[in-house]
This record gives structure tokens, C-alpha cells and sequence, in this order.
């Protein structure tokens, strides 16, 4: 296989088996150099392990400390980057959805290896290529997108040495556990949402003994094979368009009220716009759902500009998702945790398609598989997690009914994986629980501020509120 001719990442054993707390070295917080950080009176510290220097940063609490909640989206930007940076810019909205944790816990954010301030992997090649079909239709295209694949890679390791093949969620798993040890903390707190979710499971995995009161908020399922999840995320974007093209053609305020909705986006893929492929419409789209529902009118008013040939509205969705360096950077955790094989790529494409053909199933998850086609092989993720975790404390993970990307049933799979897990589903829409359903909000609040899971009846009959999620205003996009 072409891949054989790439130096494969060695694959690292996931185990259930505790690893003993061992000495880190210390660090000392001190301002930051942001000047928005003063707003938040946060102090910012470097931490080297293994020669991959962290940066962090610390909110204090407004109350005495009762120790450090670790908070982590990795969602950030469409493909991860600065934690710091993005909390410094959305931090009160974060902020405001934990009021407790915030008076009762200093709140501390860690920009994973590789991205944003902490020791970055350089990549000279975008791994975004528009010139590139994201689904192939032929054999052609497949060997295209690989071989773009294989370059990406090629030149990334060249620039960036060992780390390149040092960045996936074991290694950040074991970065948070070395960030615990230097903190003083007896058992990991820490708030996951996302991709940030996904490293929680992977550190519970590998540390259960230090496993403390944890959150796994709009999880990605870790247990699933890549391909059954950009399977479940292509039905679960169709499903969120197809309820705004419902909500456009009841609404007269749409600006698309009385056309066929799913035919206009149909049309603006097929012509593109002006400095947008098809493809790059579609992301566009999916970025707007994540906002669903409050992104509705603002998905529909930049559909009918673009039908009229202006992709203005598009463009900084798509802009936001190939955002360098961390775009191509993110690819180094991504493909190292969920390699990708040529052979099944056109294959899957059709299933995807299949099961979203105006969406088209083209999701930030299956441009991530897509792109991994021609990075090395290996092991994924799910094939190196034991089946069944028993952490030390128990596990909330909550979600919301109606997520546009990440469904449900992953909530349920991984409650079903942890044992002692409290698991806890909104009756709600919108892409997390945190950000868009105040009863499950509360419920996470107070589990990391006091330890008190929330009854079972804490969102029974409750629904969501809109005001209190616009789209990119919370920590976890």
C-alpha cells in the first residue's frame, strides 16, 4: 500500500490500568501576556513534559479555591486551537454557565500539544486542497486525495520531527494527568466538551484512579470506528437542515419562505459561488449548523444571498474552518488517532452521501477522514480502547435530544461504557448541553462545584433556551 512508504506512528496500548502519580516539575503562574486576561484575573504558566512545552491558563475562583476544574473543548475554530485564546474571547459566556464551579474552583485551560501556544506542529502544506473533490466519484479522485494526503504528511513530519507522530489523545491524556500532578490536585475535575469529551474518555482510560468528578458534554464517541461516525453525523446534519428548511417554510420572515429549500442549497452547491467550490458551500452550511437552532435565520439569509451569486455570508464559515496553522495541525491528533485507508474511501463516500444527499455528508467529520487518507496506518482509537471503563468517581455525560452533528446515541453508548455514569439528555436542540438547555447547564454546574449528581428528573419537561446560545459565543462550538 502507498502508506508503506510513510514511517508508520507507532501505536500506543490504551490500558485501564492506572499509571502511578509520578513527580512533575513545577511551574509558577504569572500575568499573561494578553491584556484581555486581566479582565478574568487569570495568570498564565508553561509546563514541559517530554520536551512538548503547555501553556496554560488559570481563572481564579471568586470564592476560596476548593482546587482546579480542567476545562476542554478542542472544538474551537472548526478543527481546534488556542483554548486560551478563544476563552479570552468568549470567556464571559463560558463563564456565565458556571457560576458555581467559578466561585468554588479556579477554572484552568490548556492548549493541547501541537496547537495554539503550546509547542506547535508545523505543517508547510494545507491539508485543504479546493481544487480536491471531498467525496470521490472515481478511482482518480481517491488516489488524488491520498497523495495529497501523503504530502501533507510527508512535509509535516519533516518540519516538526518526532512530535508529529506524539500528538494524539493518549499523549494529551497523559499531558492532563502531569498537569494534575503539578497542580497539587488529588483526582482530575475536568469539563470535556466535543473532541474535548472524547479526551476525557481516553484519560479515564488511562488513569482511572485519578479520575474525579468529570463531564463528557456533546461527546464524540471514542468506542465508534471513524466510519460509523461520519455515517451517523451525515444523518444527523441532513436531519437538522431538513427541520430548518421545515422551520423556513413556516416562518415569513425566511427569506427563502415559499421556495424548496433543500433544491436551493441543491442549485448553490451545484454552481458554487464566486470563490466558493460546492464542497466549501457545504461546510459552510454545516458550520451554520452548529448553531442550530438559533443560526436558522442567519443560515437562510446567507443561502439566499448566495443564490443570488454572492457567497459573502458563506465565505467566513469557510475561512473559519480551514484556518491555519491549526486546520492542517489538528490533522496530526486527528490522523494519528483515526488513520483512513484509500481503499474504503469511495466506498464509504457513497454511504455518506447517500444518507444526506443535499448536506452531502460533508461534515468536519468526514473532511477529518478524508483528509487523513495518506497519513501512516494503524491501530485507530476505538481498537485500542479497553470496552467497559470503571473510573474512580462517577461520570456525567449529558447531551441535548437534538444535536445537528453530534447524535445522541453516543451519550447513551458511552453511558453504557462507564460504569457509575450518570447520563443525562436534554429534551432540547443545539449542539451541546452546556450551551443550550439551562437545566442540564445547572446539572453540570453543580456536579463540578459541589460532587451532587442531578436527579433524574432534572430535565424532564424542560426545554432549551435560544438567548442563551448564539452561535460562537460559548467555549464549545
Amino acid at each position: 500500500m502507498p502508506s508503506k512508504t510513510i514511517a508508520v506512528v507507532a501505536a500506543l496500548v490504551l490500558t485501564a490500568v492506572s499509571a502511578p502519580a509520578t513527580a512533575a516539575p513545577g511551574f509558577d503562574w504569572a500575568s499573561c501576556p494578553q491584556p484581555q486576561a486581566a479582565k478574568y484575573h487569570a495568570e498564565c504558566a508553561t509546563l514541559v513534559t517530554g520536551g512538548v512545552a503547555l501553556a496554560l491558563l488559570r481563572i481564579p475562583s471568586t470564592g476560596t479555591s476548593q482546587g482546579p476544574v480542567l476545562a476542554d473543548s478542542q472544538e474551537i475554530d472548526g478543527y481546534g486551537g488556542s483554548q486560551i485564546d478563544f476563552f479570552l474571547r468568549h470567556g464571559d459566556n463560558y463563564l456565565a454557565r458556571l457560576p458555581k464551579t467559578h466561585r468554588t474552583h479556579d477554572i484552568v485551560l490548556a492548549d493541547p500539544r501541537g496547537l495554539g501556544q503550546s509547542t506547535p506542529v508545523h505543517c508547510p502544506t494545507s491539508a485543504h486542497d479546493p481544487a480536491l473533490p471531498e467525496l470521490p466519484a472515481m478511482p482518480s479522485d481517491t488516489a488524488r486525495i491520498a497523495g495529497h494526503g501523503r504530502a501533507v504528511y510527508l512535509r509535516c513530519a519533516a518540519a516538526t520531527g518526532p512530535l508529529i507522530a506524539r500528538t494524539g489523545l493518549a499523549e494529551q491524556a497523559d499531558d492532563l494527568e502531569t498537569i494534575r500532578t503539578a497542580l497539587g490536585a488529588p483526582r482530575l475535575d475536568f469539563l470535556g466538551q466535543a473532541t474535548g469529551a472524547e479526551l476525557a474518555v481516553v484519560y479515564a482510560a488511562r488513569h482511572p484512579a485519578r479520575t474525579g468528578r468529570m463531564v463528557l458534554d456533546t461527546a464524540i464517541d471514542p468506542f465508534l470506528p471513524a466510519a460509523q461516525r461520519v455515517l451517523d453525523v451525515a444523518r444527523a446534519e441532513e436531519t437538522a437542515f431538513t427541520r430548518f428548511a421545515a422551520w423556513c417554510t413556516r416562518t415569513p420572515e425566511c427569506p427563502l419562505a415559499g421556495q424548496d429549500v433543500p433544491a436551493v442549497l441543491d442549485g448553490v452547491v451545484t454552481r458554487g459561488v464566486p470563490g466558493l467550490t460546492g464542497d466549501e458551500v457545504r461546510i459552510a452550511v454545516g458550520q451554520f449548523l452548529l448553531g442550530y437552532p438559533v443560526a436558522c435565520p442567519g443560515i437562510a439569509h446567507a443561502l439566499a444571498t448566495a443564490l443570488e451569486g454572492d457567497g459573502s455570508e458563506l465565505a467566513p464559515y469557510v475561512a473559519l474552518t480551514y484556518t491555519e496553522p491549526d486546520y492542517t495541525a489538528g490533522h496530526a491528533q486527528t490522523c494519528a488517532d483515526h488513520p483512513s485507508t484509500p481503499g474504503r474511501l469511495a466506498g464509504l463516500a457513497q454511504r455518506v452521501h447517500a444518507l444526506a444527499p443535499h448536506t452531502g455528508g460533508i461534515s468536519l467529520h468526514w473532511d477529518a477522514l478524508m483528509s487523513c487518507t495518506g497519513w501512516p496506518d494503524g491501530p485507530s482509537l476505538a481498537e485500542r480502547l479497553p470496552a467497559r471503563l470503571a473510573p474512580a468517581a462517577p461520570v456525567l455525560v449529558t447531551a441535548t435530544e437534538d444535536d445537528p452533528i453530534n447524535p445522541s446515541a453516543w451519550t447513551a453508548d458511552l453511558g453504557a461504557r462507564i460504569a457509575g455514569s450518570h447520563v443525562l439528555i436534554a429534551p432540547a436542540a443545539g449542539h451541546g448541553a452546556l450551551d443550550n438547555a439551562p437545566c442540564a447547564a445547572d446539572a453540570i454546574d453543580t456536579y463540578l462545584a459541589t460532587g451532587a449528581l442531578p436527579p433524574d428528573e432534572q430535565c424532564r419537561n424542560a426545554t432549551g433556551n435560544p438567548s442563551r446560545s448564539p452561535s460562537g459565543d460559548a467555549l464549545s462550538r
